[in-house]
């Protein structure tokens, strides 16, 4: 009735935890979409799935908390996607959520007397129930929270298409970080940038199954950042400051070189040592890091693999594999720590990379960097601009790791597994 009868009629609408009960999100977000101006916004505070939900989470969403249907960031983007909204914004609102639906809980055992005297009994022990289990499901992991912020795009126009999309190469700006907490939990951002999208993303993950993505967004020119990123010779802090993160760093080792892809021949920074203290809220933790950094033309179609290992009594590795436009690109480097104070680097002549692992020669040695056990967690997202000119799928990968020379046995260690594949514009 709302998309017939009073379309293209209202400059935003706000949803707080109401979607999570309406079953057919497709059509709900339809009629939003209709109901809007162009340019209009959607915001949406909601429940979401933080991975598959088993048979008897769904049952007891269904009947304890009246919701039948609950996506995941991921499913729910795609929603938004199918009915046309374009600068989707996720930020995680899980850790706050977890904390005040487990006082609520505890706070309402507490006003039993009062609360019976209120309202009796059997309206008491209903909530009581709903309560708990909403506390319970955060407190397991299993579902989170999240705010969703997203435009109805304007009605695309054949001028509308960017210059970008005409040309062989597109300026990229990119800077990403990953962090190794000493809790063994994994923190890894990125900011990435060309004539058509602004990309912020964050996603932390733990060693026993749980992650969360902090922050998740595809925007174009934006006034603010979603991650604050100063350096400062040799130092930086990092701010996410709706996720309450803050990174503060020291670079211990520095090495550019150029991809021979880019127009120009600009050097990529890597900084595959980081020294690091990451604060969030409640918790300061001791941290290893790395970070690169690219800044320049690259062909439209492109594709790489990735790997990012740190052995705690070995040293540190970072290799890719990567395709851009026709040009072929690999990599693989050791920053060795395991048998003097000073770091010594050492450059694969030969590299390939597999599905779970990388290889390179040093030195008439073989090094195999090996994850193939099963991953801590993974996450994915779909780099898309208005009108779709671009799009890039980036998957990230938190994995145990192993590291032979000549077939030995040399180290245990964890890894940053990341692969993207598609185009820029």
């Amino acid at each position: 009735a709302i998309s017939s009868d009073l379309p293209s009629s209202f400059d935003s609408i706000i949803s707080f935890l109401s979607f999570l009960h309406i079953e057919n999100r497709d059509k709900i977000l339809e009629i939003c979409f209709r109901s809007l101006k162009d340019n209009g916004l959607i915001y949406i505070e909601d429940y979401v799935a933080n991975g598959p939900l088993t048979p008897d989470v769904k049952t007891t969403l269904e009947e304890v908390v009246q919701s039948s249907y609950l996506p995941t960031r991921e499913t729910y983007r795609n929603h938004l996607e199918r009915v046309g909204f374009a600068d989707i914004c996720f930020i995680d609102l899980t850790t706050g959520w977890k904390g005040w639906v487990k006082e609520r809980y505890q706070k309402f055992l507490q006003s039993k007397e009062e609360s019976i005297k209120l309202f009796g009994e059997n309206v008491y022990e209903h909530r009581r129930q709903f309560y708990q289990t909403i506390s319970d499901l955060f407190q397991s992991g299993k579902i989170g929270g999240s705010s969703i912020l997203a435009k109805k795009p304007c009605v695309p126009k054949i001028h509308q298409v960017p210059d970008t999309y005409f040309c062989s190469v597109t300026s990229v700006y990119s800077e990403q970080y990953h962090f190794f907490l000493e809790d063994g939990s994994l923190l890894a951002l990125r900011y990435f940038k060309t004539g058509t999208i602004e990309h912020y993303s964050a996603w932390w993950s733990d060693t026993k199954g749980y992650s969360l993505e902090l922050i998740n967004t595809s925007e174009h020119q934006r006034s603010d950042q979603h991650i604050s990123i100063k350096n400062n010779d040799g130092t930086g802090t990092i701010c996410l400051p709706e996720a309450n993160i803050e990174i503060q760093f020291q670079v211990a080792a520095e090495f550019t070189w150029a991809v021979p892809a880019e127009k120009n021949h600009r050097a990529v920074i890597h900084q595959p040592k980081l020294l690091c203290t990451v604060n969030t809220g409640d918790r300061t933790q001791k941290a290893i890091g790395y970070c690169k950094i690219y800044d320049g033309d690259y062909p439209k179609f492109w594709g790489y693999h990735f790997v990012h290992a740190f052995f705690p009594d070995y040293g540190i590795i970072w290799s890719a594999e990567a395709t851009f436009g026709e040009e072929k690109y690999n990599y693989f480097k050791l920053l060795n720590t395991s048998q003097t104070e000073k770091e010594i680097l050492l450059n694969g002549e030969d590299s390939y990379h597999r599905k779970t692992s990388a290889h390179g020669r040093i030195q008439d040695k073989i090094y195999h960097l090996k994850f193939d056990n099963n991953a801590f967690a993974n996450w994915s997202s779909i780099l898309r601009n208005q009108p779709s000119t671009m799009e890039s799928k980036l998957c990230l990968e938190y994995r145990p790791a192993i590291l032979e020379i000549d077939d030995q046995k040399v180290g245990e260690g964890i890894c940053l597994k990341e692969f993207c594949f598609g185009t820029i514009t």
